[in-house]
């Protein structure tokens, strides 16, 4: 029973990570668009990021899950537990959800924003932005979870002990 439980506290843990990394990948990408878009570090926006950074948090989660799904499988059965993996994995899941995000519309499409210049989805700094963000979520992944990644694998019985003579 031990072992089911320690099972069901990883899955736990690896589901607090995933929340962590993806509210600290949407904190990134929110505070690195305020600048372009003309906000200042002022007071007021404070109540903005109260808003927007758990409402992005959501979309971030929902395009990075499969590819973070896998990373994880791959850091849990590896036993993988450096901040580096980690963070390179967090990359390459943002990689995977910019395939995701291009396959399933069209990045040069026309949303009617007369009058403002957004950034677009087909531009470099769009795709370095969201590498950064993954990068950022993989650390943060590594803080809440994946420095105890694979342990819930340890064998804790002793070894066989040499026979008697």
């Amino acid at each position: 029973m031990t072992g089911v439980l320690a099972i069901v506290l990883r899955l736990a843990v690896i589901l607090l990570g995933y929340i962590g990394a993806s509210l600290a990948a949407s904190a990134f990408v929110n505070i690195l668009m305020f600048g372009p878009l003309g906000m200042g570090p002022d007071g007021s926006i404070a109540p903005a990021f109260i808003f927007t950074i758990p409402f992005t948090a959501l979309f971030v989660a929902y395009f990075a899950f499969l590819p973070a799904l896998l990373a994880v499988l791959a850091t849990e059965f590896l036993g993988k537990r450096d901040w580096l993996t980690h963070a390179l994995g967090g990359g390459a899941v943002a990689l995977a959800a910019i395939g995701l995000m291009f396959a399933g519309m069209n990045a040069t499409q026309d949303f009617g924003d007369e009058g403002f210049d957004l950034p677009r989805l087909d531009q470099p700094q769009m795709a370095l932005l969201f590498v950064g963000a993954g990068l950022v979520g993989g650390i943060a992944y590594w803080l809440i979870a994946g420095r105890s990644a694979g342990s819930w694998r340890q064998d804790t019985r002793l070894p066989p002990s040499a026979p008697a003579p």
